[in-house]
Parts: C-alpha cells; sequence; structure tokens
C-alpha cells in the first residue's frame, strides 16, 4: 500500500514537472520567435484571448492589439531576453531586458523589468509586466538619455512620444524621425569641432 501511494505521488510530481517545464519552454519559444521576427508562430504562441498589462493596467486588449505591436517592434528590430525567475502552476516568471534599435539609437539603456506570464490550454494568455528590483533608480538613469530627444521631437513638431501608436506605420514615422533628429545633432557637434 505504502509503495502504491508513493507511486502515485511519484506520477503526480512528475506530471507536474513536466506542465511546469511545457510552460517555460512555451514562454522560451516565445522569446525566440519574436526574436527572429517570426510574426506566425509569435502569434500562434498567444491565446486567442491575450492580454498584456503594466501591473493592471490594459497595454494590449486583445491579439489584433498585440499584432500592431509587434509590427511596431519589427521595425524597430526590438529584441528580448529573459531569466526565468520562478514556475509555479501556470505562471512563469522571468526578468526580461529588452533591446531596441529606437533606444540604442538614442543612447537609451535596454528596458528591464519582471514579467509574469500566464498560461491556458498551451498558449499563452497574458503578459503582466511589472518593476523589479532597483526598477525605479535604472528607469531614471534610461529616461535621462530620452530628454534631448523629447524636447527636440516637441519644439520641431510639437510631439510626444505618446502621440505615436504602437503600430507600423507609426513604427515608421518615427524611425524616420530619429533619423533626422541624429542628423541635425550631428551636424550640430560636427560644427561644434
Amino acid at each position: 500500500m505504502k509503495t502504491a501511494y508513493l507511486a502515485l505521488v511519484f506520477c503526480f510530481f512528475m506530471s507536474f514537472s513536466n506542465s511546469q517545464n511545457k510552460n517555460v519552454a512555451l514562454v522560451e519559444d516565445y522569446v525566440k520567435s519574436f526574436n527572429q521576427k517570426d510574426s506566425i508562430a509569435t502569434l500562434n504562441l498567444i491565446h486567442k484571448n491575450f492580454g498584456e498589462y503594466w501591473n493592471t493596467l490594459t497595454v494590449t486588449k486583445n491579439k489584433r492589439e498585440h499584432a500592431d505591436y509587434y509590427a511596431w517592434s519589427s521595425i524597430m528590430q526590438d529584441t528580448e531576453e529573459i531569466e526565468v525567475l520562478s514556475v509555479t502552476g501556470k505562471k512563469v516568471v522571468v526578468n526580461s531586458t529588452y533591446y531596441s534599435d529606437l533606444d540604442k539609437l538614442l543612447g537609451k539603456m535596454p528596458y528591464k523589468c519582471k514579467k509574469t506570464f500566464i498560461v491556458s490550454n498551451g498558449k499563452i494568455l497574458k503578459i503582466i509586466s511589472s518593476k523589479n528590483k532597483g526598477y525605479n533608480l535604472y528607469q531614471n538613469k534610461r529616461k535621462s538619455a530620452y530628454i534631448e530627444f523629447k524636447n527636440w521631437l516637441s519644439r520641431k513638431y510639437k510631439l510626444k512620444r505618446r502621440d505615436f501608436k504602437m503600430n507600423q506605420e507609426d513604427a515608421l514615422k518615427m524611425k524616420k524621425i530619429v533619423m533626422e533628429y541624429l542628423s541635425e545633432t550631428e551636424e550640430v557637434i560636427v560644427e561644434r569641432d
């Protein structure tokens, strides 16, 4: 009887462990597909009722909005690196480091946060981003590199970052403006020499 009980507990543990491994593999596949700019694979890994959040605030409310965001990230050559922190049930918690051509061009450090991926029926149902350790200090340093461009954008175009939607059209527009900004600031630096 004791052997049967131990065998049952072992089987339960193994199936639970296998489920957690599948959830981690799903998240890793999602990040890999995203980094390779494979839109079909990336979007196939998310649930039909997908949502992305910053704590409780909605970032993208459905798969369609996520596809628009994906189009932005393709133009900006965004990539992500993750470090798995914990896996409990259907939750995979990671530290995320997010790289972007936009950040790189403007001299900003990569974006870092904690993300919780919630899995349902073998798909990513939710991504919930939140502050990780040292977030506020890091973000303040990161944002300081953006101030000069932000002021230039406001002066030259009367625009703010929030005036750009996270879609392909506005990504192309933003990239063109950033290249203009870099061209103008490079000329100013050359004239000073």
